[in-house]
């Protein structure tokens, strides 16, 4: 009996530069993480979880907190970019409109660019801008970029586990 692997993701060869990618998955933020991720940071500031405090600002809500929004972005994305190596590098993140509780988030993504690495023949390196969106893609409430290692086709470390392309061969259901 054989069995097939998910969906791998791209590999460095398959990006281009110009090329987007809009994920699939949405993600409804809560309050609730909020206050998870702002207290498991130490994060004291009653931006994110202090509603009367919040009454008196332009807000007049919580504002979900950006460390959030980027581990979201990430993980977003992730499920399309499951050949990475390394992160190399995060710039230029801007908070572009305010993120609240009941928000849903979606993430496209660019290739910025793309590169060889001349010391290394595993992986390429890739510059990609994710771009955060609620209200179905209307309102952009993120941009950052991110410098990755991603790895060429046949060197990702799962052909390790004996499969031939997409199928694994020998092995029996988990």
């Amino acid at each position: 009996m054989s069995a097939y692997l998910g969906y791998q993701g791209p590999f460095f060869e398959d990006l281009e530069q110009g090329q987007t990618i809009f994920h699939r998955r949405g993600r409804t933020v809560t309050f609730q993480d909020n206050l998870l991720i702002s207290h498991m940071l130490l994060n004291a500031s009653p931006l994110h979880f202090d509603r009367e405090y919040m009454e008196f600002t332009e807000f007049k809500r919580p504002l979900l907190v950006t460390t959030l929004i980027l581990g979201i972005t990430f993980g977003i994305a992730s499920e399309d970019f499951k050949n990475v190596a390394r992160e190399v590098e995060i710039t230029d993140l801007r908070m572009l409109a305010p993120v609240f509780d009941g928000d849903t988030l979606h993430v496209v993504t660019e290739v910025m660019e793309k590169f060889e690495e001349p010391e290394r023949r595993d992986v390429g390196l890739v510059v990609v801008r994710h771009k955060t969106y609620k209200d179905n893609y209307s309102t952009l409430v993120m941009r950052v970029d991110r410098r990755l290692l991603l790895y060429k086709r046949g060197h990702n470390p799962r052909r390790r586990l004996g499969h031939q392309g997409d199928r694994l061969e020998n092995r029996e259901d988990p």
